[in-house]
């Protein structure tokens, strides 16, 4: 009895074993299934344009978070001039931009109202070409002393993630 459940044994780890191995060819790139979700540009969507509104700053003390964000370069051909950008703390809007053009760069300009206790900004960038808006959770923690560039240019969130190959 005892050799018959050795022998099973290794009958069961040996058809396991053979089950998960592949061959080269199997594991060679071009034969992995496309993920339909990855895409390496940005895809159109169907939002409609946002009605964010800047806040009335008198509800909040201190001194807000000023901050210049430029886009990806993914997004950057898409931008234009019914784009918005809006920042969030704990799901209010606290500042709202258009999109600024100067010495041929494209920016927002924000100024976020809060505390440093409420936590994390999210940024929102509505895309009017491509009727979509992208989001960034958990950006930045709301920091009134940040420095309103990232050594002299616009900060650039990563709204739209490229897939690696």
């Amino acid at each position: 009895m005892k050799n018959i459940v050795k022998i099973a044994g290794v009958v069961l780890s040996a058809t396991l074993l053979f089950t998960t191995c592949s061959t080269s060819e199997e594991n060679d790139s071009d034969n992995k299934p496309a993920n339909p979700t990855e895409q390496k540009t940005p895809q159109p969507g169907s939002d409609a344009r946002p009605t964010w509104t800047a806040p009335d700053i008198s509800l909040y003390g201190g001194d807000p978070m000023t901050v210049q964000i430029t886009l990806q370069d993914e997004l950057l051909p898409y931008a234009g001039n019914g784009d918005l950008m809006c920042a969030k703390l704990n799901g209010e809007v606290r500042a709202v931009s258009d999109l600024y053009e100067s010495y041929d760069q494209k920016h927002f300009r924000l100024s976020i109202y809060g505390s440093s206790n409420e936590g994390s900004v999210t940024l929102c960038y509505y895309c009017q070409q491509l009727s979509r808006i992208f989001t960034v959770e958990n950006w930045k923690a709301f920091d009134a002393s940040t420095a309103p560039t990232n050594g002299g240019t616009p900060y650039v969130p990563t709204f739209f993630v490229v897939p690696t190959e």
